[in-house]
């Protein structure tokens, strides 16, 4: 079946970074992901915030198996949003 590995920190520093810069509509690269020995990224990662919510689509190449990869669509959710007042 194969497995990958992928760190999801700067995915969670993009967030942080949305916060401080007060991003909240339209598109904005927040940061990029470049392939390395501490994931399994096939290329290059966009970070992005798009209408408030940060994601990030990855290719990732599977270990452990004679060929094989992955396209994932990740999405930061806020447990906790600050309520809008009226």
């Amino acid at each position: 079946m194969g497995h990958a590995h992928l760190n999801i920190q700067p995915l969670v520093s993009a967030a942080r970074l949305k916060q401080a810069l007060k991003v909240s509509a339209g598109e904005t690269t927040l940061r990029k992901v470049i392939p390395d020995n501490d994931n399994c990224l096939v290329r290059e990662s966009c970070i992005n915030c798009i209408n408030g919510d940060v994601g990030q689509d990855v290719w990732l190449r599977l270990c452990g198996v004679e060929s094989g990869e992955i396209e994932l669509k990740l999405k930061l959710v806020d447990p906790d949003p600050v309520p809008v007042s009226s």
